[in-house]
């Protein structure tokens, strides 16, 4: 084996290549050339410090890209969508319906259920107006709400076929319903970790 042979054997065999002849040829070589054994140590100490070079330095940016971050969920959270701004109009309409029962206005029924249907409303009204301010606390209620406008939608349809209410008059079951929408569009858009526009 010649020495341009072995030195190309050698380089292909230390870039993990095949070397072109068996290794007990190439090592045979190397044995009894000392150009080529000392071309060969040069090459692997080379090599050893390209690989272990230390890497160019780099700027920390961890914390201004975290501020930016931050920044941009207060910002998002402090500039209400249009689901935000629906819900917080239901939870007002639910405050004007609640009044009416907590002032004694029984409407048909005794002053102590208009009462309790009221105070009902007024709690259904804050936990939409929080989760209007708070997107990210939306996961609670998105149950009671599911539950509450099933139940009514389901009761009204039966208490309509039975002639004893009219669509008409059963047409503020569609606040919840609504509210429920909005929730279930915040919930998806919000994540869990959003920074609430309030403090906590």
């Amino acid at each position: 084996m010649e020495c341009s042979q072995c030195r190309d054997a050698v380089s292909a065999r230390f870039d993990g290549e095949e070397p072109g002849a068996p290794d007990d040829v190439i090592d045979h070589h190397l044995d009894g050339c000392a150009s080529c054994r000392s071309w060969a140590a040069d090459l692997g100490r080379l090599g050893r410090a390209l690989r272990v070079a230390p890497a160019d330095p780099v700027p920390d940016l961890t914390a201004p890209i975290l501020a930016a971050a931050a920044v941009h969920r207060r910002r998002a959270a402090a500039t209400p969508g249009p689901a935000r701004v629906a819900l917080a109009l239901v939870g007002l309409a639910h405050v004007v319906l609640a009044l009416p029962g907590l002032l004694g206005d029984a409407t048909g029924a005794s002053v102590h259920v208009a009462r309790e249907h009221g105070a009902w409303e007024l709690a259904l009204a804050a936990g939409l107006l929080v989760a209007a301010l708070r997107p990210a606390r939306t996961t609670g209620l998105l149950p009671v709400l599911a539950v509450l406008t099933a139940t009514l939608l389901g009761s009204t349809a039966l208490d309509v076929i039975a002639g004893n209410t009219t669509v008409a008059a059963e047409s503020s079951h569609l606040l919840p319903l609504t509210g429920l929408a909005m929730l279930v569009l915040l919930r998806r858009s919000t994540p869990e970790s959003a920074a609430p526009l309030v403090a906590a």
